[in-house]
């Protein structure tokens, strides 16, 4: 996915020659919605240093809700070598292994947490809180602090020791609220990434392998249920049919695509649900043109030629 700003959908034209145009024809971008662009109607660029209509955007801004959007991978494939184990034997060595993983719906911001050398960092709000509690308590401290020989009041000495403790606690807790907030981290990295893994390891391979299956015969389903709703069951290019798939899904699912429409012949032709005549027609005074004739077999002969092919793959096993 691509980030471009939005536009307002067009009206799709097909005519009967095959070309098409209409935004199904592209690839579908998705623009990005920030905390900046919400905030853009209430700048100075737009209210033209006018203090009354930026005070009146600001307020519409903050009572108004509003969306933030963020393009995301929808599937995300990540190969990396893990790291190896570092010895004290020389002679004992192990080689890198290769690691695959499978991921879903991983914002772009995040992209970095799922790599496996990732490094975590605090957010700016909590380093500001951890960091300026812990001055303010060591500051107060040292200023508000007498400290008294022992020799001159013993008591006074030992006040120095409670106070000293005291201050030991108090470090204490500050490094365990920086261990805590880092442990919430790393839960919560673990947490997401957990939720979002499709599938590890040789699981990985299964998946993309059945998923590869699934989506090549779903376009080889959409492609012979459209040459049936064609006139005499028949297109005279491939590139009508990639039209037809195109326009299919835009107007029905609002969906963009390039139909990878070779895929979707060649399983077609493979399992005998569609044939292929190529004509080689030669004019006096012209060059040679080939001519390509594409028809879809009725749906009932589709049935008995699938059916024939499976009982034969079952009769094989």
């Amino acid at each position: 996915m691509g980030l471009l700003p939005s536009e307002p959908p067009a009206s799709i034209i097909i005519d009967s020659n095959g070309s098409s145009s209409g935004p199904y024809s592209r690839t579908n971008f998705l623009s990005r919605v920030s905390l900046k662009d919400i905030w853009k109607p209430a700048t100075k660029e737009i209210c033209e240093n006018d203090v009354w209509r930026q005070l009146r955007a600001a307020f519409s801004v903050l009572f108004s809700r509003s969306t933030l959007q963020e393009p995301a991978f929808k599937e995300l494939v990540l190969l990396y070598t893990a790291p190896v184990d570092q010895t004290g034997n020389e002679k004992s060595y192990s080689l890198p292994t290769q690691q695959l993983k499978i991921y879903k719906m991983i914002p772009i911001p995040d992209l970095k947490v799922i790599f496996p050398n990732k490094k975590l960092s605090f957010r700016t709000l909590d380093t500001v809180r951890l960091d300026i509690a812990t001055l303010l308590g060591l500051l107060a401290f040292f200023i508000n602090h007498r400290f008294e020989d022992f020799f001159v009041s013993v008591s006074a000495f030992m006040l120095d020791v409670i106070a000293f403790g005291a201050l030991i606690v108090f470090i204490t807790r500050v490094v365990l609220g920086y261990k805590q907030t880092w442990d919430r981290y790393e839960l919560l990295v673990n947490r997401t990434l957990y939720e979002k893994t499709l599938a590890s390891g040789f699981g990985t391979i299964h998946f993309v392998v059945d998923a590869s299956e699934q989506q090549q015969f779903k376009e080889a389903i959409l492609a012979y249920a459209l040459l049936l709703q064609a006139e005499n069951n028949q297109v005279g290019s491939r590139k009508r049919i990639a039209d037809l798939c195109e326009h299919f899904l835009y107007s029905k699912f609002k969906e963009q695509i390039e139909m990878p429409i070779d895929k979707a012949m060649e399983t077609l032709l493979r399992l005998g649900l569609v044939t292929e005549d190529v004509t080689i027609k030669k004019l006096e005074g012209r060059e040679a043109s080939m001519v390509r004739r594409i028809k879809a077999v009725p749906f009932v002969k589709s049935y008995e030629v699938l059916k024939e092919r499976w009982g034969h793959l079952l009769y094989q096993q």
